[in-house]
Order: structure tokens, then C-alpha cells, then sequence
């Protein structure tokens, strides 16, 4: 997982804001002193976690059973978060234990012991709460972070139907696989087996199941400990997969690598030790989003038409609603994912073994627009870069990328006009003209000590359902159009040709 490592003079760059931006940091969302776990190496207990996302085939009683299941689990939750919701609005303050302990004999009779599990995820989301309320009384919060609002319910507004998924104890439930990608969950306490699609990459502990429908379709999220082994009282809490620890490879090499995450260019790469830079084009990605875009709106006001009119048919346009925000979602995940395990194999390849990425810290809360905040999951791709650069040995750091797109790699100078148009950046003293989110890229390598070579040969990408396909030509083939040969006239019935 990133990692911090000061730059060359010290944490901050001559022309950032001092006390505005760090200019290495780690990854958003983890901690800077993780918990020790005793025999492993000190590791955070997180460096070790991954998730497996598996497909459950249901056959109709089976998923009527998880539709009464996820039912109580919901209606569980929102009972417990109404009474605490109570408490808090009376007498400023929370009961945890007398309404946990009411709620878990009401529900334990149809969830056993896993309404403990959902009852523990709302003392967390309370105890968050009251943490952001006590720090942004003191002033300590973000300015850009409001007030903190209560955890909400599970329930579709709209509808007024309940969300539905369903918390499993790690010790109710195990997996039998059967092959690479198939498999059967079996459900302890509800003496329900499962079928499930999917292949399992991790082995190790397993962790609290969560059994969610999404588009119609039920998933289960197994989170595992990779390597670690099981209780003693649970045997089978051990989930057997491909590897056994996370690292898979070990690095090529000791070269080092910049990326700039852009627009146009999902990845602008340049490295220390060679004048060839990588270009992933994310021209697909933006295609895919506004094309769903379209979708949601034509279905949001075909429903909002219906509905203010009194026809009962717009539940079916606002099914169609939600349908179309998870193929979105869905979509863009594959997108991005896709090109983040590309870009790994390739670094790998080239004997990378430190990867410092720009990160556009603060943009969403001070310069957002549709394309930076909604298009691009800056956050989420830098997190499954570092997940996936784990499994080659390759270390990853964050560098704030603040005013490293005006500033020339050239001659190392502040140029307004420097970037002429999308995607071109020419040095007005020198006249030398460089990609322009190369030469960010260059410049993320400068402000962390490092030096890279002017990219001489540029290898192209682009992102497609089907993989990642280059665009740049093998030497000796060209882009040109090739000419279609026409096909020979066929002979008339009745006529022969000499």
C-alpha cells in the first residue's frame, strides 16, 4: 500500500500554498500509523484484506427466502436507527445497550445470531457520528465537510420499499467451490445452499458476509484476511482460493515510474530510466458514462411525468431508473479496473518498482465540475492501482499534483500560455512541444527528486469492453486505410463467361 516518502528538500514544493497541500500523502482513507498484528511483519491489518464479489444463482425459493431475509435484516436496521434517532433528538444522547439488546430477542428468532452483526454496524455508524459532531463543534472538520448527519435508513425513498441485504456472521456460513469459477454457499442458520459464479483469487480468514440485490441481481461480498488462518472454533471460516498471500511477484527491477490521471488520458506515464512514456486514453470511459447519463434522465422524467399525473406505470419507468445507475456503475468499474491491472502488468514488465501517482487533492471541494468529480473516481482508482501493484511487489505513492500543469518540464518555468490547446504544451523558450499530461507527469517526477528524459517514442492505448487494445502501430505496419479488393461479378443464371 502507498507509503510516505519525502521528496528531494523537504515535504513541500516552492510553489504550493505552505499548510494548504501535502505533497506526498497515502492513500485516502487509511491510517498513517495502522494497527500492528503480531506476527506478520507489522503489517496493517488492511494491506491484507480483499474483498471477492460472487454472483448468487437463486432459484425461486431461494430467493424468496433471501427476499424475507433481507427484509427483517432491513426493517431490523431501521427500527433500531428509528429508536436510537429518538433518543438522541429527547436527550442528546444514545442508549446503545438497552435498544441493541430489545431489537436482537425481537429478531433473533428469524436471524439468529446475525442480528448482532447488524446491530454492531449501527453502533459503529452511530459512534462515527458522534465522533464528526464532537470535532466539528471544536472546529476540526474540513471547511468543506458540513454538519454531520445521523446514519440513515435502509429504504428506497421513493418506493418507500426497504433496502435489502442481509449480514452473515463469519462462522454461519462457508463456501464449498467446485471448480475455478463455481460453487455452492451454504447459509448455517438458514440451511439454505446456495449456487454462486465466481472466481475466488484469495485464501484466508473470512470475514462478515454481506448479501446484497443490486439491478436484480444478489451478490455476496466476502471480505478475506488473505493468509490468515482460521479460529479453531470455526474450521471452516477458511476460504480457499489461488494464493495464499498477496504478493505474487516480485519486481523486474528498480526503475521508477509518474503517472498523471487525466481526462482525456486516463494515464500519462513516464519513466526514469527510458524515454518511452505510456498513454491510456480514456476517450471510452467518457463515452460510456454520458451515454448512461442520457438514459438515467430520459427514465428520471418519464417516471416524474407518470408520477405527477397519477399513473401507476411509473414504477416501472423507476425500476428502469435504477437499472440504468448500476449498468452505469457496473460499467465504469469494469472500465476502470481493466485499465488499472493493464497498466500493473505493464509497469511489472518494465522493471518498475516505485510508482508515484498525482492525485488532484481538494479539486472536488474547490474547483469541481461534472468532469473531475463525476466521470473520474480519482480516489477509487489510485486504491485499486495500489491493491494491484501489491501483487507485483511494486510500491505506491501518492504526490499531489497541485500546479504541475502549468508548470514547464522543459525549462521548469510557469507558463500561462504554455498549453496551447487539449493535449499539447509547447515551451515558449525552447519551442520544444510535449504532450501536455506527459509533461505533468514530468513534473510529479520533479517534485519528488527524480529525473525523467523527454519521451521520444509515445505507446498508446484505449480501453474497450474486450480489454485494452494499443493504438500505436508495430514498426513496419501502417494505419492506413487498407483497399477493399472488389469481389469478382457473379455469372448470370443461363450465361457463362469465356
Amino acid at each position: 500500500m502507498p507509503g510516505v516518502v519525502p521528496p528531494k528538500g523537504g515535504f513541500l514544493a516552492l510553489d504550493e500554498p505552505v499548510g494548504r497541500y501535502p505533497t506526498l500523502f497515502t492513500t485516502l482513507g487509511t491510517l498513517s500509523s495502522p494497527p500492528k498484528l503480531k506476527g506478520r511483519g507489522g503489517k496493517s491489518r488492511n494491506e491484507y484484506m480483499r474483498t471477492v464479489r460472487l454472483r448468487l444463482l437463486l432459484n425461486g425459493a431461494q430467493e424468496r427466502r433471501l427476499r424475507k431475509l433481507a427484509d427483517a435484516t432491513a426493517k431490523l436496521w431501521n427500527e433500531l436507527n428509528y429508536a436510537r434517532l429518538v433518543q438522541f433528538r429527547t436527550m442528546g444522547k444514545v442508549d446503545f445497550k438497552g435498544t441493541g439488546r430489545e431489537l436482537y430477542h425481537r429478531f433473533n428468532a428469524v436471524l439468529g445470531v446475525n442480528a448482532g452483526q447488524v446491530i454492531n454496524l449501527n453502533n459503529w455508524a452511530w459512534d462515527s457520528f458522534f465522533k464528526l459532531s464532537r470535532l466539528y463543534r471544536q472546529g476540526k472538520l474540513p471547511p468543506f465537510m458540513g454538519k454531520p448527519s445521523p446514519p440513515g435508513f435502509w429504504k428506497d425513498r421513493l418506493l418507500g420499499k426497504r433496502t435489502l441485504r442481509i449480514l452473515v456472521r463469519n462462522d454461519r456460513y462457508y463456501l464449498e467451490p467446485i471448480n475455478g469459477g463455481e460453487g455452492y454457499l451454504v447459509l448455517k442458520d438458514w440451511q439454505l445452499r446456495i449456487r454462486y459464479a465466481g472466481r475466488i483469487k484469495w485464501s484466508g480468514k473470512q470475514g462478515t458476509l454481506v448479501i446484497k440485490l443490486e439491478g436484480n441481481r444478489w451478490f455476496a461480498y466476502v471480505p478475506i484476511e488473505v493468509g490468515a488462518k482460521p479460529a479453531k472454533t470455526n474450521p471452516k471460516g477458511h476460504v480457499r482460493g489461488v494464493y495464499d498471500r498477496v504478493q505474487i511477484e516480485n519486481p523486474k527491477g528498480n526503475n521508477k515510474a509518474f503517472i498523471d490521471v487525466g481526462l482525456n488520458n486516463l494515464f500519462a506515464v513516464v519513466f526514469n530510466h527510458t524515454d518511452t512514456a505510456i498513454l491510456i486514453k480514456g476517450s471510452t470511459i467518457k463515452a460510456e458514462y454520458y451515454y448512461w447519463k442520457r438514459e438515467t434522465k430520459t427514465y428520471q422524467s418519464i417516471r416524474d411525468w407518470l408520477k405527477n399525473h397519477g399513473f401507476e406505470s411509473w414504477r416501472k419507468y423507476h425500476a428502469y431508473y435504477l437499472h440504468a445507475i448500476y449498468k452505469k456503475r457496473e460499467r465504469l468499474r469494469h472500465y476502470y479496473r481493466t485499465a488499472v491491472r493493464f497498466l500493473a502488468r505493464i509497469m511489472h514488465e518494465m522493471g518498475v518498482d516505485e510508482v508515484f501517482i498525482g492525485y488532484p487533492y481538494m479539486l472536488s471541494q474547490n474547483n469541481s465540475n461534472e468532469y473531475n468529480a463525476n466521470v473520474w473516481w480519482f480516489a477509487k482508482i489510485i486504491k485499486w492501482l495500489g491493491e494491484v501493484l501489491q501483487e507485483y511487489g511494486i510500491k505506491l505513492h501518492v504526490v499531489n499534483e497541485y500546479g504541475t500543469s502549468k508548470q514547464c518540464s522543459i525549462c521548469n518555468a510557469n507558463h500561462e500560455n504554455g498549453r496551447i490547446k487539449r493535449g499539447l504544451y509547447i515551451c515558449p523558450v525552447t519551442s520544444i512541444k510535449i504532450n501536455a499530461d506527459l509533461n505533468a507527469a514530468r513534473n510529479i517526477a520533479k517534485r519528488i527528486g527524480y529525473n525523467t528524459p523527454i519521451p521520444r517514442k509515445i505507446l498508446s492505448y484505449i480501453v474497450t469492453t474486450n480489454g485494452v487494445k494499443p493504438l500505436t502501430p508495430k514498426e513496419g505496419v501502417t494505419i492506413e486505410t487498407p483497399t477493399v479488393k472488389p469481389s469478382p461479378k457473379k455469372a448470370r443464371r443461363g450465361s457463362f463467361t469465356v
